[in-house]
């Protein structure tokens, strides 16, 4: 191979690490939502030139993680509103607990294992304090993704591709509970589609996004601390 064959393959792999990278700041909120994203400053914060750097963010905004304006340049995409939250998971239920019966009646058996096998890997490195929040959004998104998969209609991985859900809900709450209790509805999953029960398939996934929606909900909820702030700051009245 030439050198300039070799430096390919290289470059891509330093784009995919760049893109991690970025992609966990984002979803671990070390990039706020609306923060601008400056590409010689990431450059130099995580050592490399700002070629992978422009190459992650332009699929980063496919994802609909970053903006690019005009004149401005990069920043992250601010954070789904109650309202688009509500319209992303009202597209869910009409996909996923079909696909997932789908995928109960149609699957390989190297498909199962595949769900499974990231199912067990999700649980095994949350529980081991070894996978950051970013690498549980990622994996999740993939868990997902094989369910669709499975169903063999390329038509559903399409669509469901292009709902961006779990890197964009992701980003709404951190918090440890929603990771454990998606482990154990994961488990449901996996169970009813090795068995090969459509019905209990499309049920377990019903149930783990009505779930997954009330945990998430909260996160459009205003903390008891802050509404009795607020009360006690009009009680005071307004300050100079």
């Amino acid at each position: 191979m030439s050198e300039r064959g070799a430096e390919r393959p290289e470059r891509a792999r330093m784009s995919d690490v760049v893109y991690e990278q970025l992609q966990t700041l984002l979803l671990d909120g070390v990039i706020q939502p609306g923060e601008r994203i400056r590409v010689d400053v990431i450059s130099r914060q995580l050592g490399v030139s700002q070629t992978p750097v422009r190459e992650s963010l332009n699929r980063l905004e496919a994802e609909d993680l970053v903006t690019k304006t005009h004149l401005i340049g990069y920043s992250a995409s601010p954070k789904l509103t109650p309202e688009r939250f509500e319209d992303l998971f009202e597209a869910r239920f009409l996909i996923e607990p079909y696909c997932s019966g789908l995928a109960a009646g149609r699957h390989q058996r190297v498909e199962i294992e595949r769900i499974a096998g990231i199912a067990a890997e999700m649980r095994a490195r949350y529980q081991a304090g070894t996978m950051s929040y970013g690498a549980f959004a990622r994996k999740d998104a993939e868990f997902h993704q094989a369910i669709i998969g499975a169903t063999g209609n390329s038509y559903f991985a399409e669509i469901f591709a292009k709902l961006h859900c779990h890197l964009q809900l992701f980003r709404l709450l951190r918090d440890s509970r929603v990771a454990e209790k998606a482990l154990d509805e994961h488990d449901l999953l996996v169970t009813a589609i090795r068995r090969r029960d459509a019905e209990a398939a499309d049920a377990a996934m019903h149930a783990h996004l009505t779930a997954s929606r009330g945990r998430l909900r909260s996160a459009f909820e205003t903390p008891p601390e802050m509404v009795a702030a607020g009360a006690a700051a009009e009680e005071a009245g307004p300050t100079s």
